[in-house]
């Protein structure tokens, strides 16, 4: 039985540690600046600058322009 439940908790860790790690896709629209994404799709307690940063590395970004229709991934 304990041993059944040290398997069970460690299971349950290995499962949160991954949780909330895949990108969110996201449509960008017109109108939409990378500024505004970080703002609005992010807690407030994060820094938007960052996020922005996040965003740009994780879509492969050179610079700041989007477009409507672009197809980004959010960073968790």
């Amino acid at each position: 039985m304990l041993v059944a439940l040290a398997m069970a908790c460690a299971l349950y860790a290995a499962a949160g540690a991954d949780a909330g790690t895949e990108p969110v896709p996201y449509t960008v629209a017109a109108g939409d600046t990378l500024w505004e994404i970080a703002t609005e799709q992010y807690p407030p307690s994060e820094d938007p600058r960052a996020t922005v940063e996040d965003i740009r590395r994780e879509n492969g970004l050179e610079g700041y322009l989007i477009e409507p229709g672009m197809r980004l991934e959010l960073p968790r």
